[in-house]
């Protein structure tokens, strides 16, 4: 099996030329994602999740590809609005992009097709020094500087690497296993520890700045392809964002949990490049 990103372009859609090789099309990801599935004997399938309602995730935004077609054809990942005008999502999204004039961010609702939907332009991004450090798809986080504010609540980051949870909850447009939705659904995955994470996948677990999560035993609930980027949240007396949608083998498969990187292990980072931006 093949390590996949939880990334998404859409075959027939209007995808912006500079997206590079991290743009992994989906007719190769899903021909992987099938053999694997019938190897296991399990369907892939936010997997096992449920839509979300308008205003459940307010700060939940699509990553596009600037130009033609609809919000829906050319979302490819999700992202995290962490202030009015910057949003965070996965490093491996971004890494090909050429220009911000690239990119936009679609914000404003659950519903890609919804006449609601406002379509920001991204003015500047800031790919993780240390990405792919010490190994592959560590410091899976980047951010991106958008040309106005965006009226949507953004999220608090979770700031405590030493944090553990019971459940938390991810969202996004991607791959449900018989489709790609217009409206973003939403699920509950099960905190995978470090050593249950490290052990699923031995070598490729950077526990600095990573974290698991997904059901370990049945499997069943995960993020997918087209999530990538996307929020995984903890509830502590309001949502806080614990994590950012990065990889994994397969989607919700037993024993191949979810893979995030782990916004407390750099949220001082962050605020490193939210300084320099405020300045400018």
């Amino acid at each position: 099996m093949d390590m996949k990103r939880k990334q998404l372009v859409r075959l027939g859609a209007g995808v912006a030329a500079g997206l590079g090789a991290a743009a992994i099309a989906w007719a190769g990801v899903a021909a992987n994602a099938q053999d694997n599935a019938a190897d296991n004997d399990f369907e892939a399938q936010i997997i096992g999740g449920q839509p979300a309602e308008e205003g459940q995730y307010p700060w939940l935004v699509g990553l596009g590809s600037a130009g033609e077609g609809t919000p829906w054809e050319r979302q490819f990942c999700g992202g995290s609005l962490i202030a009015h005008d910057v949003v965070l999502t996965a490093a491996h999204c971004v890494e090909g992009t050429e220009d911000a004039s690239e990119l936009v961010v679609f914000s404003g609702s659950v519903d890609l097709e919804s006449d609601e939907i406002v379509e920001t332009a991204v003015t500047d991004f800031h790919i993780a020094e240390d990405y792919n450090d010490p190994i592959a798809m560590a410091n899976d986080w980047a951010l991106l500087k958008l040309a106005e504010e965006v009226d949507q609540e953004p999220i608090p980051l979770n700031t405590d690497p030493a944090a553990e949870f019971e459940v938390l909850e991810t969202a996004g447009w991607g791959n449900t296993g018989e489709e790609y939705p217009t409206v973003a659904e939403w699920v509950e995955v099960p905190f995978v520890s470090d050593a249950d994470c490290e052990a699923a996948y031995p070598g490729e677990v950077d526990a600095a700045s990573m974290l698991c999560a997904g059901d370990l035993e049945n499997g069943g609930v995960d993020s997918c392809q087209g999530d990538s980027g996307g929020p995984i949240m903890a509830d502590n007396e309001g949502l806080t964002l614990v994590g950012i949608v990065s990889w994994g083998y397969g989607c919700a498969e037993a024993g191949n949990p979810g893979v995030y990187g782990e916004v407390a292990d750099f949220d001082d980072a962050i605020d490193e490049v939210l300084a320099g931006w405020s300045v400018e």
